[in-house]
Parts: structure tokens; C-alpha cells; sequence
């Protein structure tokens, strides 16, 4: 639990930390992967939990230093150009747009409120996702 809550300050603490008068930085917004839930939920989205150039991911546990660029009215190329994947480096980025990520939030929030009705233990997940959104939106416009 003490995790969940130290991710998401360090969320929190991340976007409040993004906020700039660049004109290209009011366009993106650069999250860690763990910010969009459980990666059996934003799989879909987001791709693997491991670096995107490996088949698998390790046998042993290890975190994946992997961040998400929401963008938007910028394009793939731009951000892309901005925030380069290298292999060499470890350095792997997923890029979503702003609207997909707004239809993901949208349909994983009422997922999970609908798995608590159900009596599944979600913990403060659908608050979390509740709050990113909010951030997203306010960062980026709605």
C-alpha cells in the first residue's frame, strides 16, 4: 500500500513538475509507465511491461525505466524526434495520443468501478486513474 501511495505522489509530484511556457512542452506530457494502472490493464495501449525491443522480459524482477508521452495537436514524427527510443541506452518511450488516452482512462475507470461492485479488491485504482486524468486534462486542454 505504502508503494501505491509513494507512486502516486511521485505521479502527482511529476505532472505538477511539467508545467512550463514552452509551447511544445503544453503539447506533451511525459508519465511513467505504472501511472496508467496494472500493465495487464493498459497493455492494450501501452504495449508490454518490458522493453519494447526485448521478446520477453526478465526472468528475474526488474523495472523497466519506461515513460508514456501523452501528446497532442503535435505530431508523431515531432515527438518521436523529441523523445527518441534507444536500445543502447535503455531508453524506451510509448507515445499515446491525448484522445486515446482519454477513451483508455474513460473505459478503464468504469472497468474497475465496475469490478468493485462486483466485490473485487481494487483499492484506490479507479481514484488514481480518476486523478490522472484530471492532471492530463488540465495540462494538455480538454
Amino acid at each position: 500500500m505504502k508503494y501505491i501511495i509513494s507512486i502516486f505522489f511521485g505521479i502527482v509530484l511529476l505532472i505538477s513538475g511539467c508545467s512550463s511556457n514552452n509551447s511544445s512542452q503544453s503539447q506533451m506530457l511525459v508519465l511513467p509507465f505504472s501511472a496508467f494502472g496494472p500493465y495487464t490493464m493498459s497493455g492494450s495501449l501501452l504495449g508490454v511491461g518490458w522493453f519494447q525491443w526485448d521478446s520477453h522480459g526478465d526472468s528475474r524482477p526488474r523495472k523497466y525505466d519506461i515513460n508514456i508521452v501523452v501528446y497532442r495537436n503535435i505530431s508523431l514524427a515531432e515527438v518521436q524526434n523529441m523523445y527518441p527510443i534507444s536500445k543502447e541506452e535503455e531508453i524506451d518511450f510509448r507515445y499515446v495520443t491525448y484522445s486515446d488516452s482519454m477513451v483508455y482512462f474513460e473505459e478503464s475507470i468504469n472497468e474497475v468501478l465496475e469490478m468493485h461492485k462486483e466485490g473485487y479488491p481494487i483499492g484506490t485504482l479507479a481514484d488514481r486513474l480518476q486523478t490522472l486524468k484530471e492532471q492530463i486534462i488540465e495540462k494538455l486542454g480538454e
